[in-house]
């Protein structure tokens, strides 16, 4: 697969966009949070604007990976990756705790997957939420994946693996729920 240009997506309230030098300061602040790094897979905690240098050094070196800071006009906010874009995409997101329980998340995600589903032929979209992150398990509920099962997701910030769930969402189901409405067109 060659490298992807960027897209920019946009919804109602949401800009996901290539990360920038500039989202550093706000990245380092809102990702030092060890709450928010013990819930994924790939953040440190302490979050330092060094660990943000160095994610940001990494973007584009592959491929089938994109990167987006979620911004809410007032800057970023939090972040959203997709993985394996050449094969089952897999969908992960943060967001900031000032951020939370304002339905930024689902309409970030959702303004993702409609990209995936409308610009790519990706036949599905995967992801993972550990099994106390009922935020996140309720955000791709919301969206029509089906938990597919159980798994583990490493924690580099608590340092081990824990109990988590699989989640599939297949272009059928996503088609069939979302006819008539399409967010995220760029």
């Amino acid at each position: 697969m060659s490298a992807l240009a960027h897209p920019v997506l946009r919804s109602a309230r949401l800009t996901l966009r290539a990360p920038v030098p500039a989202d550093l300061d706000r990245l380092a602040k809102l990702a030092n949070d060890a709450d928010i790094a013990r819930m994924l897979e790939r953040m440190p905690h302490p979050y330092s604007r060094a660990d943000g240098e160095t994610w940001l050094a990494g973007i584009g070196r592959d491929p089938a990976k994109l990167e987006f800071a979620i911004d809410d006009g007032s800057g970023f906010i939090g972040g959203l990756s997709l993985r394996g874009l050449d094969e089952t995409p897999v969908i992960g997101y943060w967001l900031g705790r000032p951020y939370w329980g304002h339905g930024y998340m689902s309409e970030a995600a959702g303004t993702a997957l409609a990209w995936i589903f409308g610009a790519r032929d990706a036949g599905a979209v995967e992801a993972r939420a550990m099994t106390e992150n009922t935020a996140s398990r309720n955000v791709l509920t919301k969206l029509g994946f089906r938990d597919i099962g159980e798994t583990d997701c490493a924690s580099l910030a608590c340092g081990t693996s824990r109990p988590a769930r699989r989640y599939r969402l297949d272009r059928t189901t996503y088609e069939n729920r979302n006819r008539g409405h399409a967010p995220g067109k760029a």
